[in-house]
């Protein structure tokens, strides 16, 4: 019966060892960047994303590297980025404005004001046609650069959470972005890619509309499609919460559960052992933490250099439509509003598809799951 006693403790005491130098071995993220080969992440990143997250100080996915972003830094990147995209909003702004005043000075002194206004039109239409179309295959680009990044992003981020005790939880993430990847990229080639084309082609028509139906279309379709595409998304993200709730809440149970029967059925140092499976968890959560992070980080950086264009296009074709009702040019005014549409429903469409991935991992983050 001694026997027996002195072996338990003695296995005990070598479990309780080995649990102690493998926290330690493991708690810095060096330890892991080969075990869940993290330079599958980096390498589905594009090159400009990349440039930008090293401006800011983020050279590999480790929680020191994130930490010591400055706000300076943070700052001087998005300048560049604005400074940046300020050329080709800015340039159509100054050339439309130029060709309004043209327009306006030769109806003034031409006997059609209407042959004026349509040559007019026609000039402003062509000279947006070249940076429209390229803010939009660039917009849909984004897009599709986003789903690649997901993808390789969810192996390894599943990998992590996994190992933290989330198992429930990288279950759900996974399930969550194999749907999302198809709904989104089945809404981007059968709804958004369409709608945005057709608009653009409306906008272009619009110089020949003498009813303002073009306007007054556009002006509803952006309703309808803000509209669906927020309800997608707010349902999206009600449904990811309510599993990652779940998720938590059965990780946690389960945690709790190993902890318990560690501390009562090894005798003497059992209680040592379950504080271990505790540090243990806690460190690895801290990877989960920064790998979760870094990706929520990448994505933005992904989108805010087109996000940030589409803005100042919105803001530029409003100034120019200001411009155009003052002078009374009701052609420029039609197809400007059509084309500032369509800006806006690019934007609705990068910004809910990134707020869905910064949802679904920020559930994942915040669960406490193995340490809970």
């Amino acid at each position: 019966m001694k026997i027996k006693v002195v072996l338990s403790i003695f296995l005990s005491a070598f479990v309780a060892f080995f649990c102690c130098v493998f926290v330690h071995a493991q708690s810095n993220i060096d330890a892991y960047k080969d075990e869940y080969d993290f330079d599958e992440i980096i390498s589905s990143i594009d090159d400009e994303t990349l440039q930008i997250l090293g401006e800011i100080g983020i050279d590999e996915i480790s929680h020191e590297s994130i930490f010591s972003v400055s706000p300076t830094k943070v700052f001087k990147a998005i300048f560049n980025i604005v400074t940046g995209a300020l050329n080709g909003p800015v340039r159509f702004c100054v050339i439309t404005i130029g060709v309004l005043i043209l327009t306006s000075l030769l109806s003034s002194v031409a006997d059609s004001d209407e042959s004026v206004s349509l040559v007019g039109g026609s000039v402003i239409a062509l000279s947006a046609a070249v940076p429209v179309a390229q803010i939009v295959t660039t917009s849909f680009s984004v897009l599709e650069t986003l789903g690649v990044f997901t993808t390789a992003f969810a192996g390894v981020f599943c990998a992590v959470v996994s190992s933290s005790g989330n198992i429930s939880g990288a279950v759900a993430y996974s399930s969550v972005t194999v749907f999302s990847n198809a709904l989104f990229s089945g809404l981007l080639s059968e709804l958004s890619q369409p709608v945005v084309n057709a608009m653009c082609s409306l906008g272009f028509l619009s110089c020949f509309d003498f009813f303002g139906f073009s306007a007054r279309f556009s002006s509803t379709v952006k309703k309808v499609y803000v509209f669906f595409m927020s309800f997608v998304g707010t349902v999206f993200s009600g449904i990811v919460t309510i599993k990652g709730v779940l998720s938590n809440g059965a990780d946690t149970l389960t945690a709790k559960g190993v902890r318990f029967v560690v501390g009562r059925s090894l005798p003497v140092v059992g209680g040592t052992v379950s504080e271990t499976y505790s540090a243990l968890i806690s460190s690895l959560s801290l990877i989960k933490n920064t790998v979760g992070i870094f990706g929520i980080i990448t994505v933005v950086i992904t989108v805010l250099p087109t996000l940030i264009q589409l803005v100042l296009w919105v803001l530029c074709l409003e100034i120019t439509v200001s411009v155009s009702e003052s002078f009374g040019t009701q052609k420029a005014i039609g197809m400007l509003n059509v084309l500032k549409d369509t800006m806006v429903l690019l934007i609705a469409t990068l910004s809910i598809v990134t707020a869905i991935f910064i949802v679904s991992v920020g559930v994942v983050i915040y669960a406490k799951g193995g340490f809970g």
